[in-house]
C-alpha cells in the first residue's frame, strides 16, 4: 500500500472480534429471510454497529468467491452504517451463493438490511 493511501475496512469496534460471539445475535427473533441469505438483528451497544458474516465452504467452495461476497456485504454494511447505529447485524448464507452475481447479491442483501433494520428494536 503506498503512503497516503487509505484503509478500507470496517475497523475492530465495528466487527465481531471473539470467535462465537454472534451466537446471541443468530438466536436473535429478528430477523430478514432471503432466498439465499439471512440477516439477524440484535440491539447492541450504543453508537456503535457491528457486523458478522457467516460464510461457510458449502455454500461458497472457492476463498475467492468468498472474499467477493464478504467485500459486497461490508460495502453494503458500510452504507447502511448510520441507519444501523447501536445495532448488531449478523448475514448469514443457507444457500451455494459463489454462481451468484455481486450484482444480484448486493440487492438481495440490501433489501434484507432495510428489512432487518425496520424490525429492529429501537
Amino acid at each position: 500500500m503506498s503512503r497516503g493511501a487509505r484503509k478500507e475496512g470496517l475497523s475492530r469496534r465495528h466487527r465481531f472480534t471473539a470467535q462465537g460471539s454472534f451466537g446471541p445475535a443468530l438466536r436473535s427473533p429478528r430477523k430478514a429471510r432471503g432466498t439465499r441469505s439471512l440477516v439477524h438483528v440484535l440491539a447492541g451497544r450504543p453508537g456503535v454497529s457491528r457486523l458478522g458474516i457467516a460464510l461457510s465452504r458449502r455454500v461458497a467452495p472457492s476463498s475467492v468467491h468468498r472474499n467477493r461476497i464478504k467485500r459486497v456485504v461490508r460495502e453494503l454494511f458500510r452504507r447502511h452504517g448510520a441507519k444501523a447505529a447501536g445495532l448488531d447485524l449478523v448475514v448469514a448464507f443457507r444457500d451455494r451463493v459463489d454462481k451468484v452475481s455481486s450484482g444480484e447479491l448486493a440487492r438481495e442483501i440490501s433489501g434484507l438490511l432495510d428489512q432487518a433494520l425496520e424490525k429492529a428494536p429501537r
